[in-house]
């Protein structure tokens, strides 16, 4: 009997272990910076099988406003349970909740990152001095925060912004005069400061040149529940009306929502779960088909003491026979290795196959589904079979 419990408990040890293998984690980093006089605390959430997949490279969502902790968490839960389409290919994703301290013993808080000093209006006596930090929070993400995150985790490089009130207007601000990140979600902007200083710069924003972007824009009932002045609401309708009449290029998605019966904080979760599932539509659709005609190398081996027969490599694009399950053979190096070299247009996806799609090949250290190479720099592959 003692030996029946033991094993048993043996049993149930291993299984624990392997369940927190998989489980997605959130650390805790405290970083310094140039830029400020003390250490920035930044959330990382890597989502489950992370450490496992070390063939896959995620996207990364940055979530400001992140010392409010549910903002952070509502992203990472909602974009991993909820928001992408049913029965489709996982897209996980890496998210970094970046905070804004409140700390009097250097006389900053929250707002100081997200405000510009004025450059149209003189600066209103309730603004303290040492306000308009923004450029130096601007070159903080950009110079620091971003870099780090590539050089610590597998990115693809690719990004999405996503604030709420002025953290929102601190995005758009970015995009329109840093182009610091691919895809954004503002909600509840602030538009109307320094004379509409950010919905004005919007508005004149050349979106007919660049990369491809996703934008969500949202406003609550505000004004009528905070009790500020209309011309909050009246730069927003600006804005609004500008973009319901302006025709944007094909590969520009915006999309602009109201929520009247929402107030300015409670509206977060509703605008956040259509944006968020508007941005899962558009990744899926972006995903199908390579963004560039450059042409870089990529070196793709699969390994497993399983396989035998030839093996085969299809996927996106013409190089890789365009999804004809009986694509591009590839060199059997020795029992169980196999390797391939080629010149690819990124992002290339592609799956192994031994002739047909009955006999696709898993491999175990990858996010299941169509296998991805987004990075031309992390293009050296070594899957391992099932």
């Amino acid at each position: 009997m003692t030996r029946i419990i033991t094993i048993f408990f043996i049993q149930l040890l291993s299984i624990s272990v392997i369940s927190a293998q998989e489980l997605a984690k959130v650390e805790v980093k405290e970083l310094d910076s140039q830029f400020f006089p003390f250490k920035r605390t930044i959330l990382i959430y890597t989502p489950n099988r992370y450490d496992e997949h070390t063939q896959s490279e995620y996207d990364v969502i940055y979530v400001f406003d992140s010392q409010t902790r549910s903002n952070f968490d509502l992203v990472h839960g909602l974009m991993h349970y909820g928001c992408q389409v049913e029965g489709e290919d996982v897209h996980p994703f890496i998210v970094v909740g970046v905070t804004s301290p409140y700390l009097p013993e250097f006389n900053y808080d929250r707002n100081r990152d997200f405000y510009s000093m004025p450059v149209n209006i003189p600066k209103p006596e309730a603004m303290p001095d040492g306000y308009g930090c923004n450029p130096k929070f601007k070159k903080f993400i950009k110079d620091e925060l971003i870099p780090y995150i590539n050089h610590t985790y597998r990115t693809t490089g690719h990004t999405l912004a996503v604030g709420h009130s002025l953290s929102a207007s601190f995005i758009i601000d970015a995009m329109t005069t840093e182009d610091m990140f691919d895809d954004y979600i503002a909600i509840s902007p602030n538009l109307e400061w320094d004379d509409s200083l950010w919905g004005k710069a919007l508005m004149n924003y050349d979106f007919n040149t660049g990369k491809p972007k996703y934008i969500f824009m949202s406003m609550a009932n505000e004004c009528e529940d905070t009790g500020w002045g209309s011309e909050w609401r009246a730069a927003w309708e600006k804005v609004k009306t500008h973009f319901d009449t302006t025709t944007l290029r094909d590969n520009i998605k915006m999309r602009i929502k109201e929520y009247p019966d929402y107030s300015h904080d409670m509206s977060y979760q509703p605008a956040l779960i259509d944006g968020l599932k508007g941005y899962a539509g558009y990744c899926l659709a972006c995903n199908h088909g390579p963004a560039s005609k450059t042409l870089y190398p990529v070196h793709i081996e699969l390994s497993g003491e399983n396989l035998n027969g030839e093996v085969y490599l299809t996927g996106n694009q013409e190089t890789l026979a365009n999804w004809n399950p009986a694509g591009v053979k590839m060199t059997r190096m020795n029992d169980s290795t196999y390797s391939i070299d080629l010149n690819l247009q990124l992002p290339a996806e592609f799956k192994f196959t031994q002739g047909s799609w009955e006999n696709q090949i898993e491999v175990e250290n990858a996010i299941p589904g169509n296998l991805r190479i987004t990075n031309p720099l992390k293009a050296d592959k070594h899957y391992r079979a099932f």
